[in-house]
């Protein structure tokens, strides 16, 4: 790199946009690019990449260094100018969910198997009904048993593989939607010519835009095992959603903080660096599980109960620079609307999910 930086490799255009320069200019003052005409060699390619990576494992090692030391500093030196010293934090917060929600699957924290256990514990308590739900009736003197799911007509067996008609579902009191998409699913690969309004109009449905939404979406799945389908296709996705997610919740930081000191968008830096830093420490904590379970279990609710709340409270009084009681009156007020807000968020990034699923 010092070689091709040489004077004697300078040329008076920019290779990159022909920009006219001179031979002075190390760098193209146009687009950045520098300015050589040297041709590239392996060492020219290595000491730029570990050039690179050093200036970015420097930030990285500041980011960390203020956002485990000084809360809420990272956010405010990056929203008064000072972005080269720090990492970018909707990349770094992007990259270190990655990180987590593949060990978390790592770690099997998402335990897929758990919903065929659920399964079988539903099976067998539908059996059990079956077995001790009956009544008995004295008619004409004499004891007979009469089953009440045999009353109630639902005594009938369902199967994922099977295709049932709405009034069919309708008899059984459990399991509706999902055997309603496993009948939409098997449906269609029967009769894949058969159009969505006609295999409604079929299976007894109404060819309502909810029910064409659920019947096309059941055309996706891969098997009729609905629940780990769905299941692994949210994990996969959920570091995204998260990060889709944020801006949306960063509206209850703006609105409840409102200052006329920070935008909306500044407002949404002080978010990503918060849920880093949660995000690190959770990861953290799933490498302590490697040693202690227990142990990761304790230090997790310490986190969620003493330090995350003192963190966010801490980061705000420094971002924001406002007085004690009135952080603490604000904190109390965020974390009121926080939950609807959650739910309403959440809400809307599945429905999304859903659409592209």
């Amino acid at each position: 790199m010092t070689k091709r930086k040489s004077i004697s490799y300078r040329s008076d255009k920019c290779l990159n946009c022909n920009t006219s320069l001179d031979i002075s200019e190390k760098y193209c003052h146009f687009c950045g690019q520098l300015n050589s005409t040297k041709k590239l060699t392996i060492f020219d390619f290595l000491e730029e990449f570990f050039s690179n990576f050093y200036a970015y494992d420097s930030k990285i090692r500041n980011t960390l260094l203020f956002l485990f030391s000084k809360p809420g500093y990272v956010a405010k030196q990056i929203v008064n100018g000072k972005r080269q010293t720090f990492a970018n934090p909707f990349r770094l917060f992007l990259s270190v969910s990655l990180i987590l929600f593949i060990s978390y699957n790592f770690n099997n924290t998402f335990d897929l198997n758990k919903n065929n256990e659920l399964t079988n514990e539903a099976n067998n308590l539908n059996k059990q009904l079956k077995e001790k739900d009956s009544i008995s009736i004295n008619i004409a003197g004499e004891k007979s048993k009469i089953s009440v799911m045999d009353q109630l007509g639902l005594n009938k067996e369902f199967h994922a593989d099977s295709i049932y008609t709405k009034s069919d579902l309708e008899k059984n009191l459990l399991g509706t939607t999902y055997y309603k998409i496993t009948s939409f699913r098997n449906y269609h690969n029967k009769h894949e010519k058969i159009k969505t309004p006609n295999a409604l109009m079929n299976l007894g449905y109404n060819d309502t835009k909810l029910n064409q939404f659920i019947y096309n979406k059941a055309q996706n799945f891969k098997s009729n095992d609905i629940e780990n389908e769905i299941t692994n296709y949210f994990v996969s996705k959920l570091p995204f959603l998260i990060f889709l997610a944020l801006p949306l919740l960063t509206i209850i930081f703006w609105l409840v903080f409102y200052n006329k000191k920070y935008n909306y968008a500044e407002v949404l830096v002080f978010t990503y660096t918060f849920y880093t830093f949660i995000f690190i420490s959770l990861l953290l904590l799933e490498l302590v599980k490697y040693l202690n379970e227990d142990l990761s279990i304790i230090l997790k609710s310490i986190c969620f109960i003493l330090i995350f709340p003192i963190y966010l409270y801490k980061s705000l009084r420094y971002f924001y620079e406002t007085s004690r009681w009135k952080t603490i009156f604000k904190f109390v007020l965020l974390n009121l609307l926080f939950l609807p807000a959650i739910l309403i968020t959440s809400f809307f990034v599945i429905s999304v999910a859903l659409l592209f699923f």
